[in-house]
């Protein structure tokens, strides 16, 4: 079995978590049509495409509602991640979203967008007894900040993410990360970019800072119990993230029993 057959094994164990399969749409999207050629029929077999219509339905509301979204010009890239990028959302379930801007901007453009759904009320809240078909903003990354750490966690979650506003962009995202290439064995094209970062604005790394602090302190105040530590090494680094810490381990921990148990 050739690395990348074993890193197609990983997928469809990893995939089986959700109650889903890896298609073979996804196969040749990943890996490329040559790869796809080679496989015999007892992996073939196990390739099997699937829609969901919940998934259609959210991705078309997504796109009406993404301008709702963009500010200035500092968004870089949002997609779908999540149950809806993954491919198996439930009719109740809100849309994720995983969002690229300038450097420098993010506690600036969170807060922008916060004060912004005062109006249009399309990003879901705590005070939000129904969160269908409303946006979650899981993960804002600045651009300096687009290493994601390797494991099948987040080859799948790259691999399944919806581009919703720049496409191309996703590229850049991909090149930037290049294990895809040297441990998933990606299809080289994936990773073709031409993207030139943004220069720093001493101007808005300045109001960022004073951003940054001030939601600090409102979080404080509505009693949202912010991790501090985390925030603040997050903040450093580029990103803030929206999910529970521990969710990815319990995800991983779930995938290493089930594929330990098949093989």
């Amino acid at each position: 079995m050739t690395k990348a057959e074993e890193r197609l094994e990983e997928l469809i164990c990893f995939r089986s978590l959700m109650g889903l399969s890896v298609s073979t749409e996804d196969v040749r999207k990943i890996w490329g049509k040559k790869f796809y050629r080679q496989l015999d029929k007892s992996q073939l077999k196990d390739l099997e495409s699937f829609t969901n219509e919940n998934v259609n339905t959210k991705i078309s509301i997504a796109k009406k509602n993404v301008k709702k979204l963009l500010i200035f010009n500092w968004v870089k890239f949002i997609g779908i991640s999540g149950s809806v990028g993954a491919g198996f959302a439930k009719e109740d379930d809100d849309i994720d979203l995983f969002i690229v801007v300038r450097n420098n901007t993010m506690w600036l453009y969170r807060g922008l967008l916060t004060l912004s759904n005062l109006f249009h009320h399309t990003i879901r809240t705590k005070r939000d007894r129904s969160v269908k078909d409303k946006f979650c903003i899981n993960l804002i990354c600045e651009e300096r900040d687009l290493v994601f750490e390797k494991d099948i966690f987040n080859f799948h979650e790259l691999m399944y993410v919806k581009p919703l506003f720049n496409p191309e962009y996703l590229e850049y995202i991909y090149s930037k990360n290049m294990w895809l290439l040297s441990d998933y064995l990606v299809k080289s094209d994936l990773l073709r970019s031409r993207v030139l970062e943004s220069r720093k604005s001493y101007v808005l790394a300045s109001f960022n800072i004073i951003a940054f602090y001030s939601q600090f302190l409102f979080m404080l105040i509505a009693n949202h119990y912010p991790e501090f530590d985390r925030l603040k090494d997050n903040n450093s680094r580029g990103r803030i993230e929206f999910f529970e810490i521990d969710y990815k381990r319990k995800i991983l921990k779930n995938y290493l029993k089930r594929f330990k148990s098949i093989n």
